[in-house]
């Protein structure tokens, strides 16, 4: 019965530490009928944000960077793509992860006594950003790519937190150009 308790108590731990962990989400869209090889060369159209007190130079070079990395050069004029970087505040739904106990007790052969209680975990709203890259042709106006990274915590728009935040864009723009399905 002891070790039973102890892997119970383990477990509801291990649980309660998983509901409280912040990750972002990243998504994608594009067509999928698209063909990015002649895209090479990228410039800055826009750059929006609803976060106070951020680095606008810093991040814009963190996206310069992994772009540079991933075979695309920065060009001051005529480029194939332009970049738009929005950073939007967003409310997060309130969490549903719970934490219960319940007590069961046996009266008889058919009866039974039992006591609950929940309590619902991360039921504050919690303010986050959401990171959108738009990716135009140049040519023809056509956004080709839209990306984005969900749930970064406002504390990553920080000096001190800066490569928490350039993770976050890493991971974002790791997918442009998407991969071919097969």
């Amino acid at each position: 019965m002891t070790k039973l308790f102890v892997h119970t108590i383990a477990l509801i731990f291990a649980l309660c530490l998983t509901g409280c962990a912040t990750t972002s989400k990243v998504t994608q869209d594009y067509k999928p009928d698209t063909d990015f090889s002649p895209y090479k060369t990228f410039s800055w159209h826009n750059f929006s944000s609803d976060v106070v007190s951020i680095d606008q130079v810093a991040i814009q070079r963190a996206v310069e960077q992994q772009l540079t990395q991933q075979g695309f050069e920065l060009v001051s004029g005529l480029s194939d793509v332009v970049l738009d970087l929005s950073i939007i505040k967003q409310t997060a739904a309130p969490s549903s992860t719970g934490l219960g106990i319940s007590i069961g007790l046996p009266i008889g052969n058919h009866g039974g006594l039992g006591l609950g209680t929940n309590k619902l975990l991360g039921n504050d709203p919690k303010i986050a950003a959401v990171i959108i890259v738009d990716v135009t042709a140049q040519a023809t106006q056509q956004i080709l790519w839209r990306g984005s990274a969900e749930n970064i915590p406002l504390s990553d728009f920080t000096l001190q937190n800066q490569a928490k935040l350039n993770a976050s864009l890493r991971k974002l723009l790791q997918q442009f150009p998407p991969k071919p399905t097969k």
